[in-house]
């Protein structure tokens, strides 16, 4: 299993406000949430069942979802942003766990506990979180989401 970071861009329009609220809801239920989201210039390299974790960008930067690639298919499809003439390319997620931005797992604390990824230079979605870095993120996850809970 391998794990990639997605990018979300901290805009409405990368994750509309009313999506988001109902995949918060969902997943905090305990419910899969069926979507995809952009895999930035990564065409292949993927297969079913790898980790995804949404990394929010640019402002109150930080982990907000996790979940699994659906089938490990990138398609190209219409640009997110509604440009006519663009395409991107996409993959199937299956998100098990997306936190409201203030319950995000900070980038600060990426830094730290997630040593061996560099997390200074992350510009497009599709990025892979190598060994050991992706156990250590899977681990900072875990603790992360039990600490919301108590």
């Amino acid at each position: 299993m391998s794990t990639f970071l997605l990018i979300w861009d901290a805009s409405d329009t990368g994750y509309p406000p009313a999506n988001l609220a109902a995949d918060i809801a969902a997943t905090a239920a305990g419910r899969l949430v069926a979507g995809r989201w952009t895999f930035g210039s990564r065409r292949g390299g993927t297969a079913p069942g790898d980790r995804v974790f949404l990394l929010r960008q640019r402002a109150d930067r930080g982990i907000v979802a996790s979940g699994t690639l659906a089938d490990g298919v990138i398609f190209p499809a219409a640009h997110w942003q509604g440009h006519p003439a663009k395409s991107t390319f996409y993959a199937e997620v299956l998100w098990d766990r997306v936190l409201p931005v203030a319950d995000r797992l900070p980038f600060e604390e990426l830094l730290h506990d997630v040593p061996g990824h560099d997390w200074r230079h992350i510009y497009g979605s599709g990025q892979q979180v190598r060994p050991p870095a992706d156990a250590a993120l899977h681990r900072r996850w875990q603790e992360h989401l039990a600490d919301l809970r108590r």
